[in-house]
């Protein structure tokens, strides 16, 4: 029982410290990048990166959101970390499409 109570502590400290405080939850392409988070990462730390290959990340089967990859990047700015982030809003800058 401690244990559990403890974990549940850590979770909840966990998610006030989360950096996608900013995230749109209400918006399904955000669960799309979120989900894209390894690939969105490998490509905001790569010095060759593109809208293209990052667009491509959040572009797959069963979706949950069917726009197109640079709107749900453009939209969902604020789902990770601030290097992941900083990229976003670099490649993918408002007026969303």
């Amino acid at each position: 029982m401690r244990l559990s109570i403890q974990l549940i502590v850590f979770s909840f400290a966990i998610m006030g410290t989360n950096a996608a405080d900013e995230c749109p939850w209400s918006e399904y392409a955000c669960f799309d990048v979120i989900n894209s988070s390894l690939c969105l990462s490998t490509q905001a730390s790569s010095n060759t990166t593109t809208a293209a290959s990052m667009a491509k990340c959040v572009e797959y089967d069963n979706a949950m959101s069917d726009l197109p990859g640079a709107t749900k990047l453009c939209r969902c700015t604020g789902c990770h970390s601030a290097p992941v982030n900083a990229a976003i809003q670099k490649l993918f800058p408002p007026p969303c499409a």
